[in-house]
């Protein structure tokens, strides 16, 4: 599958969906950082709160070039991209449709994970901020938060299973 070009598909609606909701739950980190800047209790030494929504801003650039960029990374630089053992699945037969559709569909993943992103920069900067208040971060949201990508993302890999093999 390597040495074969892949048919170039536009990313699907799910996954351009992921990528905005990602893209505004990181705005709204930024707000929140900010917000708790501006509050004269909290905004004394507080500018580390930023670094939060700096952070999770640049990891978002990088998903989002390696989005834009999928097709022309494997070509040429197939090594840079971890992708399930799914492509290597269906690489045995010869074709290159199939293929295409699941290298495609994979990338609604890599999206899914820019919304989680951006939902753990929000949960972060509240933690710090109310932490500031009060003396008691809430912790285990990070965990549903992670739960649930890990949750999703099997199921994504199982209905790009499903839809291969009919």
């Amino acid at each position: 599958m390597i040495n074969r070009v892949l048919k170039r598909y536009e990313l699907e609606k799910g996954a351009k969906v992921f990528i905005i909701i990602g893209l505004l739950l990181i705005l709204i980190s930024w707000i929140l950082a900010i917000h708790y800047l501006t509050v004269n209790q909290i905004a004394k030494d507080r500018l580390a709160l930023l670094l939060i929504p700096l952070i999770f801003t640049a990891i978002a650039a990088i998903l989002l070039l390696v989005i834009k960029y999928r097709y022309t990374i494997f070509e040429r630089y197939p090594y840079l991209m971890n992708l399930p053992s799914i492509i290597y699945r269906i690489g045995g037969g010869k074709d290159t449709k199939k293929q295409s559709i699941a290298f495609n569909m994979i990338f609604t993943v890599h999206s899914l994970v820019l919304t989680f992103l951006g939902l753990l920069s929000i949960l972060l900067t509240l933690s710090i901020g109310s932490a500031a208040k009060v003396n008691s971060p809430f912790f285990y949201s990070y965990f549903v938060v992670i739960a649930a990508l890990i949750i999703s993302v099997f199921l994504i890999y199982r209905r790009i299973y499903i839809k291969l093999t009919s």
